[in-house]
């Protein structure tokens, strides 16, 4: 199992390699979701991974955020810097820029960001159907999900990756939208503001209610290990680097040994926690002990241990065996060959002299030759070819092991460049938005208006009543069918349900997920791709066979006028934007689902709306998007999304009418992001 380590900076970068990491992975200057870490300059990468590669960690780059068209370019030119770098993978969100990449690179490793929202086995499906070789999974899968998960990717000669350590989010990563809309700052684009550690509370809460405990799983690693996973991963870009020694020092002890000691977990909960650790989501105790902050104690106890920590990275980790060989003949220079087993080199020294007293020996050699201190390299065999009357200066072997050292440094840095061929995007004549349609999103069949002629499709959750909806089905009413945005370890309950759904009619699915494009198509069903897809550039439109695709809420006007695809798109034109996709429900884990008011409220009494939607959770915006007053911009699009959560039917009537007639709202809104875009 590959130890995989965060580098924010470059003190990080060198405590995670001399703590004991197999890998690291870090960010250049733009486009990876840690943008507030110090990160490296492009300029860096090639440093960065022949610093590892050197020492025998393997490095890869996150180029993990949301691209729009007018940055793929850049993007793409900063995966042209790693390629020739030799690095060893790029961890991707955007399917757009994936797509670029496996014909730029085919050879390149392309590893899929956990803001992918992968939590199912038609999600690694489709995935290795798009040219990805590794899958970094979400944190909030069980034991028992990670296993059937685990055992389907070895079957497809998929790798997966899973957080072992570090900060939870509330939400799914890559289904949030709480800090864009919250301040205008995208964690899709790598500049969370983070405020769900700000109160939020509800019933019977400790008013942090959207605040969880940090990961740990170091407990579990035995139980991983009979898992076929390929690497576990210590989340913390934005930590101290004292934080990164301690937490790979502890997952390396964990991973050789089988346990962790109880004074290293302790020392790893005093650099930082939030009142403790969780392994809630894996062992399947989701409830209210995952919730935490970081308090006082917490910050008392971190700066007590901190200068404790540096002895853990302060000197070079000599993990990399090498093989020495030592030759000394009459009125002939000494040679010391030494191998890593790829690569090999030789240097000369001095002519050995005749012995006076002492002549060379193999102990008295082995003894000079294995003391590597200060570099990367362990001696593992020595052999030697000597005379024994012979003899040489310690210092004249010290300078052989010195120069011979250097040079297989040197070796082991050189790049071994992946071959990359600049694609220029592909020739796509400007398609004329014909803003003709309505589709509208209803959370209960009662929200169905009487009227159906303003309507073009009506999407229904997945789990309606068969019966209600083939009567509306009977009545003319265009219905289709929308997944959930997340279903855990349920995919061929889903595939069952869309299947029953295309018997008695349904033509088109709303997929929020990657893991529902397999289900949707493999059942005949048009698809249609919602926001929880993240379509921000027009590569990702066509990455994969969507009929039509709702652009992402965090587009502004002007990317949606810069994007052309190949298919009707659309935008989100009404309703509370999703903020949070969550499986830890925390009016559930705080007070239970019986007297549920569907309300969180932040320190402002501001209330946001908390809905069940066929078993996934929801966290919904304060406010409703209103557009119907802003032609300008919904005529930049195919098709307008009305989303309805909470609205009765007249209210549902009426939100229809006024995007018919274009009328002002009368009640609170908001424009979403599409006049202001995000950071």
């Amino acid at each position: 199992m590959e130890l995989l380590a965060p580098a924010g900076s470059m003190e990080a970068l060198e405590a995670a390699v001399r703590a004991g990491a197999d890998a690291v992975y870090f960010g250049a200057a733009s486009f990876n979701a840690r943008r507030n870490a110090k990160n490296f300059s492009d300029d860096d990468i090639a440093f960065v991974v022949s610093y590892c590669h050197v020492r025998g960690v393997r490095a890869y780059l996150a180029l993990n955020t949301l691209i729009s068209d007018a940055e793929m370019q850049d993007a793409l030119s900063l995966a042209g810097r790693a390629a020739a770098a030799g690095i060893d993978g790029v961890i991707l969100q955007d399917l757009g820029l994936a797509k670029r990449l496996r014909q730029a690179a085919p050879a390149l490793p392309l590893h899929a960001s956990t803001q992918l929202t992968v939590h199912n086995i038609s999600g690694i499906k489709q995935l290795k159907a798009l040219g990805f070789k590794r899958v970094v999974l979400a944190r909030e899968n069980t034991l028992r999900e990670l296993r059937e998960m685990a055992d389907a990717a070895l079957d497809l000669h998929m790798e997966l990756e899973i957080f072992v350590q570090g900060a939870l989010c509330m939400s799914m990563s890559g289904q949030c939208l709480f800090s864009a809309v919250l301040g205008g700052r995208s964690g899709n684009r790598g500049l969370c503001a983070g405020p769900c550690r700000l109160p939020f509370s509800v019933k019977g809460g400790n008013g942090h209610d959207l605040s969880l405990k940090d990961l740990n799983l170091y407990a579990h690693f035995e139980t991983l290990k009979a898992l076929s996973i390929t690497s576990l991963k210590i989340e913390g870009r934005m930590k101290r680097p004292e934080y990164v020694a301690m937490a790979v020092d502890c997952a390396r002890y964990a991973l050789d040994h089988g346990h962790v000691s109880t004074e290293k977990m302790d020392a790893l909960q005093r650099v930082f926690s939030r009142s403790g650790f969780t392994d809630g989501y894996f062992t399947g105790n989701i409830d209210r002990n995952m919730f935490g902050v970081r308090s006082e104690e917490d910050m008392t106890a971190t700066k007590q241990i901190l200068s404790d920590m540096h002895a853990l990275y302060r000197r070079e980790r000599s993990s990399v065996p090498v093989d020495m060989h030592f030759t000394a003949l009459e009125n002939t220079p000494a040679t010391l060959w030494a191998s890593d087993g790829n690569n090999k080199v030789c240097v000369t020294g001095e002519i050995p002299q005749k012995a006076i007293s002492v002549p060379l020996s193999y102990e008295w050699l082995h003894s000079k030759l294995q003391k590597c201190g200060g570099t990367p390299y362990r001696l593992n065999h020595l052999s030697i070819d000597i005379e024994e009357t012979l003899t040489l200066p310690s210092a004249a072997v010290n300078t052989l092991k010195t120069d011979a050292l250097q040079q297989l440094t040197i070796r082991r840095g050189q790049p071994a460049p992946i071959p990359f061929q600049d694609v220029l995007p592909a020739s796509r004549p400007r398609r004329t938005p014909c803003p003709s349609k309505t589709y509208i999103s209803v959370h209960t069949l009662e929200q169905i208006p009487d009227r159906k002629d303003c309507i073009d499709l009506i999407f229904v959750p997945l789990f309606s009543d068969f019966h209600a909806v083939q009567s509306y089905i009977d009545a003319g009413y265009p219905i289709a069918v929308k997944t959930p945005p997340s279903f855990f370890g349920c995919d061929e309950k889903i595939r069952e349900r869309l299947q029953a759904f295309k018997n008695i009619g349904v033509k088109t699915a709303l997929c929020e997920n990657i893991g529902a494009v397999d289900l949707i198509l493999s059942c005949g069903l048009a698809l249609i791709g919602g926001t929880g897809m993240n379509c921000y550039n027009s590569d990702t439109a066509e990455a994969l066979p969507f009929s039509e695709i709702i652009l992402s809420a965090e587009c502004a006007k002007q990317q949606i006028d810069e994007i052309s695809a190949p298919v009707p798109t659309g935008i989100f034109a009404y309703g509370r934007l999703p903020l949070m996709l969550l499986r830890n429900c925390p009016i559930k884990s705080q007070s239970g689902c019986k007297n549920c008011d569907h309300t969180i409220t932040d320190r402002k009494q501001i209330a946001f709306r908390i809905f069940c939607e066929d078993n996934a959770v929801r966290l919904y915006n304060s406010r409703p998007v209103y557009l119907a007053d802003r032609p300008h911009i919904l005529n930049a699009c195919d098709f307008l999304f009305l989303q309805f959560t909470d609205e009765t039917k007249a209210k549902v009537s009426a939100v229809i009418d006024s995007y018919r007639r274009h009328l002002p709202s009368k009640e609170p809104f908001t424009r979403g992001m599409l006049e202001k875009g995000v950071l």
